[in-house]
């Protein structure tokens, strides 16, 4: 518990030494008392490392902890009250009333005078808990320790991709030869549909051998539709009926969660009906045998007895013999040689890179026998101590830890799990943990857990120069380069930049998130309210347990038709981060005016509210925003007050059909990093600069994407100022031709795609760092720079990767339109009714126009091409 406790201490200092936080302790008269307290905080953070190695031993110490650890959460209280003061006072000293400023000048709780007395006191009082503790850990025979912990920087091999970790699967070839032959065998039994189980202990690649199979050529070429749906504890038949569906028809909102199932089930007849399927569950915990009887009878109704047959990967024989398995496949260990090759391709960067290391890779196969033939134990060591950079006495302690020592049950951490999260740094020891707040098998997406991270005061940049969003990224590139975190794509198609993080998507193994939780020592008070599903009913607002939140998130289905006017209120000092996604709020008309008294809020993500079309007038008070995601049907950016908005990193808007103009104060917001807007169908322009003189302002984008702005014609003339952008993309627009003067110097990556009207690119002799170019669908485009014909394919002959293919858009789309909806009619097809094809076809929730179906259409031409 004390690598958790010093973590906590870690980012207290850190909060303390951000220069912010150092100018409201300057504005609030409490530089004095900030700095004393801060030094009792160094101390025990010094003692934390002596109380790391001794705390097992000692068990009067881990009591010591926990008091320490609820010491330091009401220290994190204190900072968020103050700093939440101070950003009041400075909405109220830019927008506050004459009444407003002498009401709050008067009042004994915001009076500045009267505030600086009850925080000095409240910080005294912390500081003497902090030397209390300091007493009692010298009589529990804690000494203070220092050591120089390498930046992170120093530790961090690079990027791993998704590519390259899948290379790394070694054996198993012989146990899926034999399920691709059992897959190939004709059905057993009439009325009944095969089922494969592949069971073992966690770590030993299920998951990883059924991936195996299901992406064999015989397997796609014999099975049409291949589904894959994670099962982990929720055996819940409509949810997974759900999720069958949306594996089916590759549309992950096809289906409401709020349909009945007796619907669900019209729709999976539909989706399945003549099919040969293939339907892999993985992970499944269920040993209720009426639950699977009931899934099976829905799949047997829906006509999976053509030869249709389901691979279960399960820990559990049990589960394995209530499905009926025809064949069961036990995994063991990996054969001691398949074990090396892993380890050698994870541990080393080059092929045969270990016969220059002789004492090395005696080590090393020292450890790999320790692994007892577990995949996954043997993927993580090897990263880790590939971080080792060829250290033989870091090795060596990696061999000769007492962790291997421990009592080992089947269902406990793997040892090699937890030398993996010992040798993390401190601070992405916390990270990792958090991640135990999202459930098993959740999909992260880069951003969204870098700003989770933000919420909970974890990334601290230590240098003016540092931005928290970089630091995330560079501690998810770490969890990742050590295997506690993979790669598994990006989050859709139109964020598909090569080396961008922020939109990759994320997964943790079942085991790993175990690991997760185990380390998360929570907070006695309520920090986090993650809810899935339609739990959002019970929600109560105004409960005092939701005081001190720092992250509401709800997805999915909210139930209530409204939210209370009051709802954030007492939220007010300590939230950072809202997510709320509409479900049957979708038609909501206004959102709660309380919502603008969340001064320290950093991220808001407002989606799926179409009936929303402004936001409160009082938004402009969120002056510390960074954060903006809006899918709603917003008719004007100004009516927000978007300029006031001068800490905003990142704003994207989804699907805002009624947004017709982007003012020109966005090209003047130079904090901004990352732009974007996706199907905003009415949008014409960006209004261009006001006043000549705001030109020569530099802007800080990096990011800017735009996609199905079928109207716009021109990119903002703004643009040219944006001199550090590094990843571009331009998508199904009527932009006819691009700024003569973009800036390419810093541009890395960028995409033309559906272009029709588009000409010419600008001069690419600047683009020095440009390392991925592809334009696609763009007809004029083509015939100038394509590499076989085009005049001008010298202009970008130098660039790495360089992709211009042809294909006539309008022909294409039309013709693949045709064919899915072709597919869908035969599917639903009835034999006595031929007429009911299209009209039994189900209607998407949202009412998708043509227009969006054919530039989906567009997005699997992309695909294919």
């Amino acid at each position: 518990m004390a690598d958790v406790v010093s973590g906590v201490a870690s980012t207290l200092l850190g909060n303390l030494a951000t220069k912010s936080f150092q100018e409201i302790a300057l504005a609030c008269g409490l530089k004095d008392d900030v700095k004393k307290f801060e030094s009792s905080l160094k101390t025990i953070k010094a003692y934390l490392i002596d109380a790391e190695n001794k705390e097992a031993k000692n068990h009067s110490i881990d009591e010591w902890l926990k008091q320490l650890r609820e010491a330091f959460d009401d220290a994190g209280d204190i900072l968020d009250e103050i700093e939440y003061e101070a950003k009041l006072n400075e909405v109220v000293k830019l927008y506050g009333s004459v009444c407003t400023k002498i009401r709050r000048f008067f009042s004994y709780t915001s009076n500045p005078l009267a505030f600086r007395i009850r925080m000095a006191h409240k910080i005294k009082d912390m500081k003497q808990k902090m030397d209390e503790k300091i007493r009692e850990g010298r009589k529990l025979g804690i000494v203070e320790q220092y050591v120089n912990t390498p930046t992170l920087e120093q530790n961090l091999p690079w990027r791993e991709t998704a590519s390259s970790l899948s290379s790394r699967v070694c054996g198993r070839l012989e146990e899926k030869g034999e399920i691709i032959k059992s897959l190939m065998t004709q059905k057993s039994e009439a009325n009944s549909i095969d089922v494969i189980s592949i069971v073992g202990i966690g770590g030993l690649g299920k998951t990883t051998l059924a991936q195996m199979v299901y992406n064999d050529t015989r397997v796609k070429v014999n099975f049409d539709p291949l589904m894959w749906v994670c099962v982990s504890d929720d055996f819940d038949v409509k949810k997974l009926i759900q999720r069958i569906i949306h594996a089916a028809t590759k549309r992950e909102n096809f289906v409401d969660a709020n349909f009945s199932l007796e619907y669900m089930i019209s729709l999976l007849n539909q989706t399945l009906h003549g099919k040969k399927f293939l339907l892999v569950l993985d992970d499944v915990w269920n040993e209720n045998h009426n639950k699977w009887d009931e899934l099976r009878n829905h799949l047997l109704e829906a006509g999976g007895d053509k030869g249709s047959k389901i691979i279960v990967t399960t820990r559990s024989r049990k589960v394995a013999d209530i499905m009926g398995s025809n064949l069961v496949m036990k995994l063991e260990g990996l054969p001691e040689n398949e074990c090396w090759r892993l380890f050698a391709k994870c541990a080393f960067e080059e092929e045969k890179e270990e016969e220059k290391y002789p004492r090395l890779k005696q080590i090393g196969e020292q450890i790999v026998k320790k692994c007892k033939g577990v995949p996954l134990a043997i993927t993580t060591l090897g990263f880790l101590l590939r971080s080792k950079c060829h250290d033989e006495n870091e090795w060596r302690k990696i061999r000769d830890s007492e962790v291997w020592n421990l009592d080992q049950e089947e269902t406990d951490i793997l040892p090699s799990l937890k030398l993996s999260y010992n040798h993390l740094p401190s601070e992405v020891k916390q990270c990792f943990s958090y991640c135990s707040c999202f459930s098993k098998d959740y999909e992260y997406v880069a951003i969204d857990l870098i700003l989770f991270w933000m919420a909970h005061g974890l990334l601290q940049p230590t240098r003016e120069e540092e931005d928290a969003e970089d630091i995330g990224e560079l501690y998810i590139k770490k969890l990742v380069s050590t295997s506690l975190l993979q790669i598994e794509g990006d989050s859709n198609p139109y964020f598909d930049f090569k080396n961008l993080m922020t939109f990759k998507i994320l997964k943790m193994h079942d085991l790993v998130h175990d690991l997760a939780r185990l380390t998360m020592k929570e907070s006695s008070r309520t920090r986090t309210v993650m809810q899935e599903g339609r739990q959002e009913a019970l929600i109560e607002w105004t409960s005092d347990k939701f005081n001190y939140l720092r992250v509401l998130h709800l997805t999915k289905y909210m139930e209530s038709s409204s939210l209370p006017d009051d709802c954030f209120a007492t939220m007010k000092k300590h939230l950072r981060y809202l997510h709320l996604q509409a479900g049957n709020c979708r038609n909501l008309k206004k959102l709660p005016d309380s919502i603008c008294k969340l001064q320290n809020l950093q991220s808001l993500s407002l989606r799926g509210f179409d009936g929303l079309q402004k936001l409160c007038k009082n938004m402009k008070n969120l002056i510390y925003l960074q954060y903006l995601h809006l899918e709603m049907e917003i008719t004007s950016l100004s009516s927000m007050n978007i300029g006031r908005f001068q800490q905003l990193k990142f704003l994207y808007l989804y699907n805002c059909s009624k947004l017709v103009s982007v003012p020109s104060v966005v090209g003047r917001l130079t904090t901004l990093k990352k732009l974007g807007f996706i199907f905003c169908e009415k949008l014409v322009n960006f209004e261009d600069e006001e006043e000549e003189g705001k030109q020569h302002v530099n802007l800080n984008l990096q990011v800017f994407f735009i996609d199905g702005l079928e109207k716009l014609e021109a990119l903002p003339k703004w643009l040219e100022r944006a001199t550090k952008l590094q990843y571009l993309r331009i998508r199904t627009t009527g932009i006819k031709s691009l700024p003569t003067r973009l800036p390419m110097t810093s541009l890395e990556e960028f995409y033309i795609v559906a272009c029709e009207e588009l000409s010419s690119l600008p001069n690419m002799d600047q683009t020095h760092n440009l390392q991925y170019l592809k334009i696609s669908y763009c007809p004029e485009l083509y015939t100038r720079y394509n590499k076989n014909t085009g005049p001008d394919w010298p202009k970008i002959a130098h660039i790495p990767q360089c992709e211009v293919s042809s294909n006539n858009l309008s022909h294409n789309v039309t013709n693949l339109t045709t064919l899915l909806l072709c597919m869908h009619i035969e599917d639903t097809e009835d034999e006595d009714d031929d007429d009911e094809g299209l009209e039994s076809l189900p209607v998407d929730e949202e009412g998708k126009k043509e227009k969006k179906k054919i530039i989906i259409a567009l997005s699997l031409c992309n695909v294919f091409a």
